[in-house]
């Protein structure tokens, strides 16, 4: 499906460069889940109704993903978050060029 994929602009003109929703949603999942005090659950764990992390393409080119972590009780979950982010954001550039992203957070529950 064309909105599963994320089309980078080609001036070459030589193909179509394209990254799934899936990529980018592996991506932030792998990036939150490395930050100590947090966890998202992964796909396939346990049953689960809410998708804990959700890619979006917007009108303009950017891509809006949502994670839903759960933060240790033990950690300052404004510092965790703070991570989360940085850590995302950081792996996305990494890894998919020069990708417009913004990076929501929601903390559902304290591990």
């Amino acid at each position: 499906m064309a909105s599963d994929y994320y089309y980078l602009n080609n001036y070459r003109n030589a193909g179509k460069i394209a990254i799934s929703r899936r990529a980018f949603e592996d991506i932030a999942g792998i990036a939150a889940n490395s930050v100590e005090g947090a966890k998202v659950k992964r796909r396939g764990a346990s049953f689960s109704l809410a998708e804990p992390v959700r890619v979006s393409f917007k009108k303009g080119g950017k891509v809006l993903i949502s994670l839903q972590v759960a933060v240790a009780r033990s950690e300052n979950v404004r510092e965790v978050c703070l991570k989360i982010q940085e850590r995302v954001a950081t792996a996305i550039s990494m890894m998919s060029e020069a990708v417009p992203f913004g990076v929501e957070l929601k903390v559902v529950s304290l591990l």
